[in-house]
C-alpha cells in the first residue's frame, strides 16, 4: 500500500445501547481500517465516498466529516477520514453493512487495529 494511492477512513456510530462503534475490515489475524485507492480523476474524500457506498445501506448524506489526519504505516503516509453517523432509527449497525468483510468494533478493538499506526494529528475518536 503506498500512502499516495491510498486513503482510509472509518465511521463512527452508536449502536443500540448507545456504544460508540467504529467500522473496520475483517482481516484472519484482527482487523484494519478501511481502506480505498486513489482514482486517478477523484479526490481521496470522493474515492472513500464511493466506497462506503458499497459497504453500507446508509445514505451517505447522513455522514459527516468529523475528522481528517494523517497516519503513517509501514513509512507510507495516508490520509485518514473519521466520519460520524447518526443511527437516528437506532437499527442494529450490523445491519447497514451489505458486505460481510466489514464489520462494527469498539474502542477496545480498534486501539489494537491502529497499533501499527501513526498520526500526524492527534485524531479525536
Amino acid at each position: 500500500m503506498t500512502g499516495r494511492h491510498y486513503v482510509a477512513c472509518t465511521v463512527m456510530a452508536k449502536d443500540e445501547k448507545g456504544r460508540i462503534a467504529f467500522l473496520v475490515k475483517k482481516k484472519e489475524d484482527g482487523f484494519i481500517l478501511p481502506t480505498s485507492r486513489i482514482e486517478h480523476n477523484k479526490t481521496g474524500m470522493a474515492c472513500i465516498i464511493e466506497n462506503l457506498k458499497e459497504v453500507l445501506t446508509l445514505n451517505v448524506s447522513n455522514l459527516e466529516l468529523s475528522e481528517l489526519t494523517n497516519a503513517v504505516v509501514k513509512e507510507e503516509s495516508i490520509p485518514l477520514f473519521v466520519f460520524t453517523y447518526s443511527n437516528e432509527e437506532t437499527k442494529p449497525l450490523q445491519d447497514l453493512l451489505k458486505k460481510e468483510a466489514f464489520s462494527w468494533q469498539y474502542s477496545e478493538t480498534l486501539y489494537h487495529t491502529l497499533e501499527d499506526w501513526q498520526f500526524t494529528g492527534v485524531p479525536q475518536f
